[in-house]
């Protein structure tokens, strides 16, 4: 089944990487410029087919795609007959338009998928209750003897049945020796577990914590209509993306690498939901189209928002920019890329081999 999960997380994502090419291409000769290739992958083809003037191809490194059009480079050599038809030879609407026309196609991408989420219907929200699921290794819940099925009554003597309390209760009381009452069967324990310290990912406090987790009460689905389908996906699809920018933005102030993830990371989501259902699947698709969108958009060359701003920055400037300030913060930001792909694969790489993202 890994296998499986595997191939079908690959093809989702050349899948997504094809239309973002596919929407610079278009954009590209619609406004005039000379499309000189579209290649899925990357390196030297593998298979290749001209028709009109655009070479259609297939890379041997399965990474990623790209498009090239006449002049990217200002100053480069272009094919013989091109004349006006470069990419630094269209206006700025025009270059902005193409370049923003891949991660655009992309988040119409992830409105579909998120539409369509929506019309097959998506499970209510999940209601804890008070009935332990699963015991953590080596956690205090797992040597007080706390197993499934268990009932917690008590913490500290303050009796409650509702797992937010209790959640509440052993919150506050992290590295603290804390008396815990469950219930099996008819008969009730008592132990004193000294509680774990953990950051709340939410607010950033420490808190306690026992180990386990409760049991989870998730209703029959819930689909929308047509229109209010599409309103949905709307209001779903901002929302995602204001709490990516968030994220993004923390990065500069307060970094938490741990909030990001790679390719690697991905694929190990995916191999979790693959068979969750349809609903699931495609808001996965949804997310890592957004994804991609999103990260495309980071003002960073060789990124499109880098190529984004330049162009801009021409407009106002009134005049270009010389070849070698474009060259010289493309391999600065081709580098900062590698170096945080390298960083994301290996924080990834750790969290499956320390069981907290399952391969």
């Amino acid at each position: 089944m890994l296998a499986v999960n595997i191939v079908q997380f690959i093809l989702i994502l050349i899948g997504l990487v094809l239309v973002h090419e596919w929407g610079h291409m278009v954009v590209a000769k619609k406004c005039g410029m000379r499309v000189e290739r579209f290649s899925i992958f990357m390196g030297r083809p593998l298979w290749k087919v001209t028709r009109g003037e655009t070479e259609y191809a297939l890379g041997w490194l399965p990474i990623g795609g790209y498009v090239k059009i006449s002049g990217m480079t200002r100053d480069e050599e272009v094919p013989p007959g091109t004349g006006d038809r470069t990419y630094h030879a269209a206006k700025v609407w025009k270059r902005v338009a193409t370049i923003a026309a891949g991660p655009g196609i992309n988040i119409v991408v992830a409105f579909l998928a998120f539409a369509a989420m929506y019309w097959i219907g998506v499970p209510r929200d999940a209601t804890s209750i008070n009935r332990v699921v699963a015991v953590s290794e080596g956690s205090p819940a797992q040597k007080i003897g706390l197993a499934a099925g268990d009932r917690i009554v008590a913490v500290n003597g303050v009796r409650s049945t509702d797992p937010e309390r209790i959640r509440e209760l052993l919150s506050a009381r992290p590295g603290k020796a804390t008396t815990v009452t469950y219930r099996r069967g008819d008969r009730e324990i008592t132990r004193d577990p000294v509680l774990m310290s953990a950051q709340d990912p939410e607010t950033g406090r420490t808190v306690g914590r026992l180990g386990f987790s409760f049991d989870l009460l998730v209703g029959p689905p819930v689909r929308s209509g047509p229109v209010e389908g599409l309103g949905d996906a709307a209001s779903y699809t901002w929302f995602v993306t204001s709490e990516t920018g968030k994220i993004l933005a923390r990065q500069f102030t307060r970094p938490d690498i741990d909030q990001v993830s790679s390719v690697v990371g991905a694929g190990a989501a995916y191999n979790e939901v693959a068979q969750d259902g349809t609903p699931t699947i495609l808001r996965f698709i949804g997310l890592l189209s957004l994804a991609l969108a999103l990260f495309n958009l980071l003002p960073v060359p060789p990124l499109d928002g880098g190529h984004i701003v330049f162009a801009l920055i021409e407009k106002v400037r009134g005049s270009p920019l010389p070849r070698r300030a474009f060259e010289t913060a493309t391999v600065v930001g081709l580098v900062a890329i590698v170096l945080l792909g390298v960083v994301l694969i290996q924080n990834d790489i750790a969290r499956i081999a320390n069981g907290t993202l399952m391969p």
